[in-house]
């Protein structure tokens, strides 16, 4: 299923269906395949959600509860899936589920080349990408890093980024070299930094548990001398996706690269950890973060 969804096909049907239904029976259909899915404890994909839910949740949360935070998940992921491909070819719309705040409409004049640069980074919370793509019509500027080589779903959905005026560039030793000379020039990079990388040897303490998450970020950060922000999203009780926007993190240099790199990585998971606690819920990642 995970699969199929991910895939050209998949994706595809998502955006059909998503123009022609309408959101109230779409969220239905999403909370029914939500409960459904649940219920298949033996799949990788839930099982995934559920051992996040216990770290960020703590590990004394009766098993009870967990199960209620593992179908919260999935109910709210189907709901993003809903806004987001139902509004996705209307700018309009898709800003209207966003709210312009002033912190936003300062990260936004920031983005132009008069500005210092900065490096954001994000979790997999709610509706990221809804959110990223109403900042973009409001004329956001950045360079988008995504997996490399992409192929089916992933890159219909590049496609689709790109459309706003985002530079969506899948990751690369020159695009890595790109994105440190357009840091450096005052333009933003942003990429998620919250999926766990199972070839990485060195780790970092997430929520008080090591896990192999990416640290290229803190690398090229430090070396275009840029701070980090840490950008959320959150669907709060006015059913709208709101981006939360840290101030600027500054990186510390030392003279081990490893301990650079475990001091300032730690330092922004440390950020993105308070963001995970305000919704938990509301924390899409299907993979296992920690093993």
């Amino acid at each position: 299923m995970q699969r199929f969804f991910k895939s050209s096909v998949g994706v595809s049907l998502g955006l059909g269906l998503g123009r022609i239904i309408p959101p109230n029976l779409g969220y239905f259909f999403a909370t029914i395949g939500a409960k459904f899915l649940v219920r298949r404890m033996n799949s990788p994909m839930v099982r995934a959600v559920q051992s996040n839910q216990i770290v960020v949740r703590g590990q004394q949360t009766p098993a009870d509860e967990i199960k209620i935070a593992v179908e919260e998940v999935f109910i709210h992921a189907g709901r993003c899936f809903v806004d987001l491909y139902h509004n996705l070819q209307d700018p309009i719309s898709l800003k209207r589920l966003s709210p312009l705040t002033p912190r936003l409409q300062q990260l936004i004049s920031q983005s132009y080349y008069d500005s210092p640069g900065a490096f954001i980074v994000a979790p997999h919370l709610s509706n990221f990408d809804l959110v990223l793509l109403a900042a973009a019509y409001r004329g956001l500027k950045a360079q988008v890093l995504t997996y490399g080589n992409p192929t089916g779903g992933y890159k219909i959905q590049n496609d689709i980024r790109s459309q706003t005026g985002l530079d969506i560039t899948p990751v690369s030793p020159q695009v890595h070299k790109q994105a440190i000379q357009n840091m450096r020039n005052g333009g933003f990079v942003i990429t998620a930094v919250d999926r766990p990388v199972r070839s990485k040897k060195q780790v970092l303490n997430f929520f008080g548990y090591p896990s192999t998450l990416p640290a290229g970020h803190i690398r090229m950060a430090v070396e275009a001398n840029v701070p980090i922000i840490v950008a959320a999203a959150q669907m709060q009780a006015d059913q709208l996706y709101h981006l939360n926007i840290s101030d600027p993190i500054e990186l510390v240099k030392h003279l081990d690269p490893d301990e650079e790199i475990r001091i300032n990585g730690e330092a922004v998971l440390r950020v993105i950890e308070s963001f995970i606690r305000k919704t938990p819920g509301q924390w899409l990642m299907y993979y296992p973060v920690w093993l």
